[in-house]
């Protein structure tokens, strides 16, 4: 008896000695960033069990997808570009023109680079509405949704259950009577501790409701984008997740600072397009290219604002919004002023920010100063040493909670949409932003910016010197966990 017990021990052992090795051969032959494998190792190193069932839920790259899964995505980008076609060929000149005003600048390099790792290229829209509160937001929206005469498609990272979601479900209830289909994605991780009694309502009476990233396997990544499209002809993206809180700062915050913009015209079609393989991906079946995306129609110079899409996941080996901004700060000329809840960046990223500052750039970071998340928090400090000595501004939003995902340059164009300046928006999350090629929408966004530096506070070198070590230590050890998120 004791003999097979040893040796059961011992075959136990081996077992979890070949899994060990499997998942270090795995780390070191990954294509990632060496910070995050190190850090990896050492956790599996150090905790050998809790490190191995840590890295098997979160550290593994779901980026090698299954055979069925890259066919799939294939099929659904021979779909995206039969679609697509149409929509570029009916704004052909438009697109010359914008090309041609963006020549010899920043903005052709960004247009250039962005379409070459699975952007858009340059469409116009018809017309840029830019929210900086929620209420103006929802209300809005609340009228488009009310409009809705086909269809309405929602995807959001955060489906709350409240004083805002019960008004969305009454429309959508009452449009569901009258025939509009309407299909919503949420993030299945994220949404884990609201209520679900709402989304089940839409669901009896018609509605389609699918989780995103609900196996295991997926556990670590998150679908971050929030987009609402209304019968092809309008669409919504942002910071704003479906949630009262992000009207009024609910029980946490005094209010909630953040930034969503609507557009109509061409530029819809990329979102749409988005929507559909999101879906499919997600165990949707129907084909939501063809038939659900409104022919465009012709545009020529100057019959609307530039906006170039730009999406990136865990999936895509190029990171498009984070390159985008590497582009910015790289090719800025005066200015570029960042708005972010959290600052967790990838080393590349960090590079380019010190460096445009040394070029003296004007580089201002602007993120909340009131945290939701201490981890992500304390973590941001730890990067501000290195900021201080290259000359970026550091300010901390103070009147709630800041959530704006934002960036300005020169105040010649701007980027709006849902991603964090941190390593989980920048390389594992499902995100989506909007260059605006326009001047005068630049400028008012500046305006915003400068607006908000009135209720932020300064953090200053001083500042980071009056910390205690202790302090300083729990920041730079937060800093070391954040890589493995």
């Amino acid at each position: 008896m004791a003999s097979s017990l040893a040796a059961l021990g011992w075959a136990l052992v081996a077992t979890f000695v070949i899994v060990v090795a499997a998942m270090v051969l795995a780390l070191v032959t990954d294509d990632r960033d060496p910070t995050t494998v190190i850090a990896w190792l050492l956790v599996i190193v150090l905790l050998p069990v809790f490190g191995a069932v840590l890295y098997f839920f979160l550290g593994r790259n779901y980026r090698r997808n299954t055979p069925a899964r890259r066919k799939l995505r294939i099929e659904l980008d021979d779909e995206a570009r039969s679609v697509s076609g149409q929509v570029l060929a009916a704004c052909a000149a438009f697109r010359l023109d914008a090309a041609a005003r963006l020549a010899d600048t920043t903005g052709a390099k960004l247009a250039t680079i962005a379409e070459h790792v699975k952007g858009t290229p340059i469409l116009p829209a018809d017309s840029v509405e830019i929210y900086l509160r929620g209420q103006d937001k929802f209300a809005r929206l609340l009228a488009d949704l009310r409009g809705a005469r086909h269809y309405i498609h929602l995807m959001y990272l955060i489906w709350e259950q409240d004083e805002l979601t019960a008004k969305v479900t009454e429309v959508l209830l009452e449009r569901l009577r009258e025939g509009v289909e309407v299909r919503i994605l949420y993030d299945w991780v994220s949404c884990l501790r609201y209520k679900k009694d709402e989304l089940k309502r839409l669901a009896a009476a018609g509605a389609q409701v699918k989780p995103c990233f609900k196996h295991l396997s997926q556990i670590n990544y998150r679908n971050h984008m929030k987009i609402a499209l209304v019968d092809g002809a309008v669409v919504y993206t942002g910071g704003m997740n479906m949630g009262q809180e992000y009207i009024d700062g609910g029980r946490r915050f005094a209010s909630w600072r953040d930034t969503s913009v609507r557009l109509t015209g061409p530029v819809v079609a990329p979102f749409e397009i988005l929507f559909a393989v999101t879906w499919r991906l997600n165990k949707g079946h129907e084909d939501l290219t063809h038939g659900y995306i409104l022919p465009a129609e012709t545009h020529g110079p100057g019959d609307g604002v530039p906006v170039q899409v730009l999406h990136s996941s865990v999936a895509t080996r190029f990171k498009a919004i984070r390159d985008a901004y590497i582009v910015a700060l790289l090719g800025a000329e005066e200015s570029v002023w960042i708005q972010s809840p959290y600052f967790i960046p990838d080393e590349p990223l960090l590079t380019a920010m010190c460096t445009a500052a040394l070029a003296g750039i004007d580089v201002r970071l602007m993120m909340t100063g009131v945290p939701d998340k201490q981890l992500a928090f304390w973590a941001a400090h730890a990067y501000y040493p290195h900021l201080f000595d290259s000359g970026v501004r550091i300010y901390q939003y103070t009147a709630g909670f800041m959530h704006a995902k934002t960036v300005t340059v020169d105040q010649r164009w701007c980027v709006i949409g849902t991603c964090n300046w941190d390593v989980r928006s920048l390389i594992l999350h499902e995100e989506v932003s909007c260059v605006f090629y326009d001047e005068a929408l630049s400028a008012r966004h500046a305006a915003a910016f400068e607006q908000d530096l009135r209720h932020c506070r300064e953090f200053t070198r001083a500042d980071w010197e009056a910390l205690s070590r202790r302090v300083r230590l729990r920041n730079s050890v937060a800093r070391l966990f954040s890589r493995l998120l």
